[in-house]
């Protein structure tokens, strides 16, 4: 499905990814391992083609070019959710719903409501707990099931019990032939439905 091969990264001479060679298969979660500023986030911009790198980036046998439009149905949440804290939930899900072609409210809504947020809350995002605008963010990423998932840190500011229903949420997509790759320097928390671990440090993997 997706293969690096010799990657590397530098900016202002510091090697962020340092010649990374990794496979990987479609259907499989993938935990990314590694403490803060190892180089987990920056691996999964390769991977998704929103940097720049040295070496190649093959999707389904086809090299990525920078720039190029992603050749799979993906759902991302990188660092921090993508959400417009002036809007309420409902409103920033159909924002994303209308790029994924996306009218069923149900379907919008679908993983907000799992994750214990009412879609009928009138309040602004931006009244909201930090747990409560991952949720949303969240919910944004995993709306419509897409081929790959990529979740950065996705576990940060939930309790045990989101994080819980969260791990419930990926295996039932992992079932479903989702391929998902999380990124997380609290292992523990997502390492029941990791498949294949992918240990990060210094931008190289060991």
């Amino acid at each position: 499905m997706i293969k690096l091969v010799n990657v590397s990264k530098e900016h202002q001479r510091n090697l962020l990814l340092n010649n990374i060679n990794l496979e990987i298969e479609r259907g499989k979660v993938y935990g990314f391992k590694g403490r803060n500023g190892s180089g987990k986030t920056m691996l999964l911009r390769a991977i998704l083609g929103l940097i720049k790198v040295d070496g190649q980036v093959i999707i389904n046998n086809k090299p990525l070019k920078f720039g190029a439009k992603y050749p799979l149905k993906v759902g991302v949440f990188i660092e921090k959710p993508s959400i417009i804290t002036e809007f309420t939930a409902l409103k920033n899900l159909k924002l994303v719903a209308a790029l994924k072609g996306i009218t069923d409210i149900n379907v919008m809504t679908k993983y907000l409501v799992e994750l214990g947020l009412d879609y009928k809350d009138k309040r602004k995002v931006r009244k909201y707990s930090l747990g409560m605008k991952q949720k949303v963010g969240i919910a944004q990423t995993l709306m419509g099931e897409p081929e790959l998932i990529v979740l950065d840190e996705p576990t940060n500011a939930l309790d045990r019990k989101s994080i819980e229903k969260l791990v419930q949420i990926l295996e039932r997509l992992k079932q479903q032939g989702c391929t998902i790759l999380i990124a997380s320097h609290q292992f523990e928390d997502i390492e029941s439905v990791v498949d294949e671990v992918v240990h990060i440090e210094a931008g190289a993997l060991e």
